[in-house]
């Protein structure tokens, strides 16, 4: 067993999500399947849990697991959860899936670190962001953004605890239609986690993360110039803030 466990989030039947134009089961299902492939491809150190929220079949992605090479231990979570995202938002689904498996197998707090993403997407470069997240001690990991009250929470890392603290009892702060987002909440997680004598940092790498927006229903690509520039811009400030 790694001390790290990659935590892959997914909605296959999204219903009526707000802000959700990728709604599609079919397709959600196969982004999903893409994205799992891409993660078990990888040779990094890391368990990996999927866990979807809409109570869907997951045969086709059982598949995938079952024809990795053995050593890479994937478990798999279904549960039928999506009835408050639909309210509130997307993000109050993945609050709510974080919530759901730490109460179903309490085990996986026990991980040192875990790593979530977001399940459509295929991180090219995510057996180096594993590796060097591996080496690092602070209790959040994540990007920053608009005068620190946006946490970029497609690819974050955290120990387990600080989220179940700092993150989950706030979830009913969420609300998209009155512009509340889980970056939101995420940010003020990170505030409450330094308050708390806790520490965070940024991504150690930028994620070179490809797929199918949700929200948008559009291709989101990085090309090397965009990757280029946001390595530039991370050892920018890694010089100035000394992290």
């Amino acid at each position: 067993m790694s001390d790290i466990l990659i935590f892959i989030t997914a909605t296959i039947h999204s219903g009526q999500t707000i802000n959700v134009k990728r709604s599609n089961p079919d397709q959600r299902s196969q982004d999903y399947v893409e994205g799992l492939a891409s993660w078990m491809d990888l040779n990094c150190d890391a368990d990996i849990l999927f866990c979807e929220n809409s109570n869907a079949d997951l045969t086709s992605h059982r598949a995938v697991a079952e024809k990795h090479p053995a050593g890479k231990r994937v478990r798999f979570l279904s549960f039928d959860g999506n009835e408050g995202a639909q309210k509130w938002g997307k993000g109050y689904g993945e609050i709510e899936m974080l919530d759901h498996a730490f109460r179903i197998m309490p085990e996986i707090l026990g991980y040192r670190y875990i790593v979530k993403v977001s399940g459509r997407y295929r991180t090219s470069n995510g057996a180096e962001l594993i590796e060097r997240i591996a080496q690092m001690k602070e209790d959040l990991i994540c990007d920053m953004h608009a005068n620190l009250t946006y946490g970029d929470t497609k690819t974050m890392a955290f120990a387990p605890q600080a989220i179940q603290k700092h993150l989950i009892p706030y979830r009913d702060e969420h609300d998209e239609a009155n512009g509340v987002y889980i970056e939101h909440l995420m940010a003020r997680c990170v505030h409450r986690t330094l308050l708390a004598g806790g520490t965070w940092a940024p991504l150690p790498c930028t994620p070179y993360s490809m797929g199918i927006s949700g929200t948008w229903n559009t291709p989101e690509r990085n090309t090397l110039l965009w990757r280029l520039k946001q390595d530039i811009k991370r050892r920018i400030a890694r010089w100035i803030y000394r992290y």
